[in-house]
Parts: C-alpha cells; structure tokens; sequence
C-alpha cells in the first residue's frame, strides 16, 4: 500500500472519531442492560460491531450480564442488591448490506428486604446498515457491503467499516412487579420501562496493523414518558480494540482475541410524573473493559467482558444507590451462533 493511500487511511479514521465524540458531547441519555451487535471472530463484546449477518443468514445471540451494587448506608435496609440480565436476540441479513435484529429481555433485579422482580423486558428491534471506505475496480470510495463483509468472511480487512443503526423499543415488559411488602417496585426496578424508546447510533471498525482492529461506537437512546414519569435519556461512547493472539483455521478453537474497551455512559437526570427533575440520578461513568473472544469453528463466537468503574461524576451522589457507577463490576458474558 502507498504512503498516499496510508494516509488517506489514518484521516478518514480520525474525522469518524473527531465525529463521535461531537455527537457524545453535544447530545445527552438512563439505565438497563443493553444488547450491542458485535458477533463473530475478532469483534469487541459491549462496543457494537459493524459487520454484516450478510444476505440469507440468521444469527442466534446470548447476552448474559451481572450487576451487584455497591452498599450505602443511607439505603439501609433497602439498598438494591443485583440486577441481572439475560438478552436473546435473533437476526437475519436482507441484503448483504442491512442485517436486522429482534430482542427479547429477561430481568431479574433484587433488592434487600423488599425481595425480587423479575420478568420479561421490553420486546426490541434494531436495524443496522453497513457500508465501507475501500476499493472497487480499482477505485477507492464509500461503497455499500457486498458478500465479502459478512460473518463468513475476514473480520480484518483493509475497509473501513461503518454502520448506521436505529431501533425501538415496544412496552411489553413487565412493569406491575410487588414487593414483599405488598407494593409495586419503583420504575427502576420493574423489568419493562412501560414506554417506547428509540435508539440511534454510528459504529466504525478499522484493522491498524496486522492482527489488531480498533472499532468505536456512539449511540443516543431516547426514553419517552409514562405514567410514572421518564427515565432519563443515555448517550453511550464505546472505543475497543482487539488483538488476535492465536489463529488455526481448521481447529476446534479456530481464533483467540484479546478485547480492551473503554466504555462511556453519560446519563440526564429521571423525571417523575409531575415532570420534576430528580436530581439525585443521572451523571457520567468511564468504564474500562478487558474481555476475551473466543471463536470456534466459524460460525460459534464466546465473548466474556469485565466492566469496571474507572471514573464517576455522578448528580448528588452521596443520596444516589444501585445506579450506574455504582457498581462493583459488571461481569458479561455472550455467545453467538451464525448459519
């Protein structure tokens, strides 16, 4: 490759970054367990992937995400204990250049002394269409995926990859839970959000050098009101690079990555049904992410993620509990299945 088209490379790269953050620094976000789209070998696990189901292909996808909550004395006895989460989603390629997802949640949130809610979350949709900056007949420009940018192909290739995502959310998730006492849990601990939300976002992939590729994501997610009020709304900021530390193509185990991500959420404060602002909730958390991916065959993809708080500024966080940032870790495990 020519130092020329080297360059061109590193630009286009830092112009999609420079954009990402414009967006996370202008725009503003709440709070559950989310589901990104990163599947098959070499992808990140929170950070979203653009790559493509490809024309014809489902995908089967597993989430399974662990929250224990740090304890504070002004929420005694009822500090919220863990939430957990568990994300199927199903997704198939209508073109080789747009793969749409569905998402059925399951949550199971616990709380000290008031007990257990637990149900089935709000029924989710996300559709994503891929594009790349590479080269076609020779001549380099912004063309839609083809064939060679689906699941079944290379992961790291010397496209820049993007990806253009929307999604919403239907309220049919559980949001009338009780606890031991006899009354219903408050919103944020209630399996449904009894609202839509929708969803926007940009994600962009790039391999480096060989066996590493650095992949960034933004998105903006919108919570609309319901009766009990309006959570607030969240901006997430995903950077993840990964590194290939062993490949055999044939072999049971067929590629072994090594993930790093830093992860940003930037939450705006809830608002309850009188459209008053709490103004002990919302804030910003850095979360820094090592993981694995392992990869079998070539259609199985192991994923396993340790979140941890890294840096919080939190609204009024001496009164806040079991909100993010406040956590002790966040463990993630997902597995995935292409055919």
């Amino acid at each position: 490759m020519s130092a020329g088209k080297r360059h061109s490379h590193c630009f286009i790269c830092i112009v999609l970054f420079i954009f990402i953050v414009i967006i996370n620094t202008t725009s503003s976000f709440a709070h559950h367990g989310g589901v990104s789209t990163a599947f098959g070998p070499g992808a990140p696990i929170e950070t979203a992937s653009p790559l493509a189901l490809g024309k014809g292909n489902f995908l089967l996808y597993e989430k399974f995400e662990y929250v224990p909550f740090e304890h504070k004395d002004h929420a005694e006895p009822e500090n919220i204990d863990t939430f957990t989460f568990l994300n199927t989603l199903v997704g198939y390629g209508f073109t080789d250049a747009l793969s749409v997802y569905a998402i059925l949640p399951v949550a199971i949130k616990e709380q000290d002394s008031l007990g257990t809610s637990s149900g089935l979350g709000d029924l989710g949709f996300i559709f994503q269409y891929g594009f790349k900056y590479g080269e076609r007949d020779g001549i380099r420009g912004l063309y839609g995926y083809g064939p060679e940018d689906s699941y079944g192909a290379e992961y790291s290739t010397d496209d820049l990859k993007m990806a253009l995502q929307s999604g919403f959310t239907v309220p049919t998730g559980e949001t009338s839970n009780r606890d031991n006492k006899g009354n219903i849990f408050d919103m944020g601990m209630q399996p449904g959000f009894d609202a839509p939300t929708f969803l926007f976002g940009f994600v962009a992939s790039k391999m480096i050098f060989p066996h590493f590729t650095l992949t960034g994501d933004t998105s903006l997610t919108t919570f609309t009101e319901h009766n009990d009020g309006k959570p607030g709304n969240e901006i997430r900021f995903n950077v993840a690079g990964g590194y290939e530390i062993y490949e055999k193509k044939n072999g049971f185990l067929s590629r072994l990555d090594i993930i790093a991500e830093s992860n940003v959420l930037h939450l705006t404060k809830d608002q309850d049904e009188e459209n008053e602002t709490d103004d002990a909730t919302g804030g910003t958390i850095l979360y820094l992410s090592p993981g694995l991916r392992a990869t079998f065959g070539k259609h199985v993809s192991i994923g396993m993620l340790i979140k941890l708080t890294t840096w919080e500024d939190l609204n009024n966080e001496s009164e806040q509990q079991g909100a993010e940032g406040l956590e002790e870790y966040r463990a993630i495990v997902t597995c995935s299945i292409s055919f």
